[in-house]
């Protein structure tokens, strides 16, 4: 048994799984068009994350969009999280057309 030093660990955890992307490809993908390793690629998106939170998100879903490579898993995220939101906004007005429907009932029987 080989003993993994903390480098070694962290690597292997940032390579991922081979040939199965982390969150959308692009760190892989940009791996391979910049022919860098992976795990030196996602270091660098983690580390921008931390500083740049927001601009490296927004920087991060515009290459999952744009590259060839992550188009499609990319679009498919965000109608799976489209389809989510609206199940996620039709229950909720059918609950609060609920609540509103027995505070109606509940006012009508107080006034007789």
């Amino acid at each position: 048994m080989r003993d993994e030093t903390f480098f070694d660990s962290i690597k292997k955890n940032l390579n991922g799984e081979p040939g199965q992307p982390i969150v959308l490809g692009v760190c892989r993908t940009l791996a391979a068009r910049l022919g860098q390793e992976v795990w030196l690629i996602r270091l660098a998106a983690i580390v921008l994350g931390a500083f740049y939170s927001f601009i490296t998100l927004v920087v991060y879903i515009l290459l999952g969009l744009f590259m060839a490579e992550t188009t499609h898993r990319t679009r498919s995220l965000f109608e799976g999280l489209g389809i989510w939101f609206r199940e996620l906004t039709e229950k909720l007005g059918n609950r609060c057309g609920d609540m509103l429907e027995r505070n109606r009932h509940t006012r009508r029987h107080r006034d007789y």
